[in-house]
């Protein structure tokens, strides 16, 4: 990284505090053009002090030194950009600046707009997130990651259907759901731009509860009912894509509807063979020999390159490689001969109970979880505290220990209170 220019002034301020995040921002010139594009400086300013946890205007108007009335507007302004988000808590509206990924990202490109240079942006994204695998290995790599598929549940045998869970159902995911919202799926809006798109549809990314409603209320995405929403479900199954969910047992944000060509995510995987980018499904995709007869259906729908065929033309059988089989299902419906099979894994898949569980847990497998006791940047004290902070959780037995099962229930219950 060494071609990096230094000298960035607030925007170089402003990715330091975008990669104290769990979800990091590491640096690199596209991501420079990105952020002067979106931030005014005066935004830039005020984004680069703001907490890493919700916060109501006045805890930003101390950071920030300026007033409540003054800071509003710009707030204001910023979440329609969707720079950060807002909800109500308590009565009392709570901001939190948006990451990178799974954030303003997406945001800026969940519908067509004309407030900020989309074309230009595009250009940057792709370079950012998609051609280099700084992004990716700072979000995507790691035991805990943002994204887990969700088994096409038409995909799975009968005998097999009672060991989905839940939160590991599509539609369940749907229908327990309190709000629904659908936009433009950011990964082929940008490749669009960029004249890269596929021919999948465009208007089904998916997002549900709390988060549905900041982003219909910011303009950003467009209302659905819950039957609009199972409907969407069931056009992208039959299209082959794969859903990729929030990785929480409990109030999902989103569920994409993911290609092997635009999806940054599955783009991961394929481009820089990151075969744990994604959580897995709890099935994996199994061959029967006898009923095949490599014809490659299933290798050529398949979004992330888990499959060829094997041996001579009259001899030629698919396989499966299990290391980086999604277990999505979306290969099996190709099968003219029923020759695929979504067998069920003997290891249970372990979800976080929650987003702040998840952001926790990320964080200290990340080096990152001082950030969250001791996040007012400017103060010397928090900075000697998370000097502390981080040499204690990097060591083993503290680190193992605070990522074990065994811990986890008091542990969170205690930073909850």
């Amino acid at each position: 990284m060494g071609h990096i220019r230094t000298g960035q002034g607030v925007y170089g301020r402003l990715q330091k505090r975008l990669d104290r995040y769990p979800i990091g921002a590491p640096p690199a010139p596209a991501l420079y053009e990105i952020l002067k594009r979106l931030y005014t400086e005066e935004e830039a300013e005020i984004a680069c002090r703001m907490p890493i946890r919700f916060t109501d205007a006045a805890g930003i108007a101390r950071r920030t030194g300026k007033s409540p009335e003054a800071l509003l507007p710009v707030l204001e302004r910023m979440a329609e950009k969707g720079l950060v988000m807002d909800f109500e808590h308590k009565g009392k509206a709570e901001f939190i600046l948006s990451p990178t990924l799974f954030g303003f990202f997406e945001f800026s490109f969940m519908r067509v707009r004309d407030d900020i240079p989309q074309k230009e942006l595009a250009r940057y994204m792709v370079e950012y997130a998609h051609d280099q695998p700084d992004l990716a290995r700072s979000i995507l790599a790691g035991k805990v990651r943002p994204g887990r598929t969700l088994v096409h549940e038409t995909a799975v045998d009968p005998e097999d259907a009672t060991r989905i869970l839940d939160h590991e159902r599509s539609e369940q995911i749907v229908r327990e759901a309190k709000a629904w919202a659908v936009s433009l799926c950011y990964c082929r809006h940008v490749m669009e731009h960029e004249g890269r798109a596929c021919a999948q549809p465009m208007e089904v990314c998916t997002t549900l509860n709390d988060a549905a409603d900041f982003l219909v209320r910011r303009g950003l995405a467009r209302k659905i009912s819950r039957e609009e929403a199972l409907e969407i479900f069931a056009a992208t199954r039959e299209a082959g894509l794969v859903h990729i969910g929030d990785n929480v047992k409990r109030r999902p944000a989103y569920v994409c509807h993911c290609c092997g060509c635009c999806c940054a995510m599955l783009s991961a995987i394929n481009r820089f063979k990151m075969f744990d980018a994604v959580v897995t499904s709890p099935f994996l995709a199994a061959v029967d020999e006898e009923k095949c007869t490599g014809c490659g259906a299933c290798a050529k729908k398949c979004p992330v390159g888990a499959i060829e065929v094997r041996g001579e033309e009259t001899d030629a059988k698919a396989a499966v490689f299990g290391d980086s089989c999604l277990g999505c299902g979306v290969c099996k419906p190709a099968c003219a001969r029923s020759a695929i099979r979504m067998e069920p894994k003997r290891q249970r898949i372990l979800v976080p109970e929650s987003a702040w569980q998840r952001a926790v847990l990320m964080a200290i497998e990340r080096g990152k979880f001082q950030n969250l006791l001791f996040d007012d940047f400017d103060r010397p004290d928090h900075a000697a505290l998370r000097a502390i902070t981080r040499i204690v959780i990097a060591l083993p037995p503290v680190k193992k220990a605070l990522l074990s099962e065994q811990v986890q229930s008091r542990f969170f219950r205690a930073l909850a209170g």
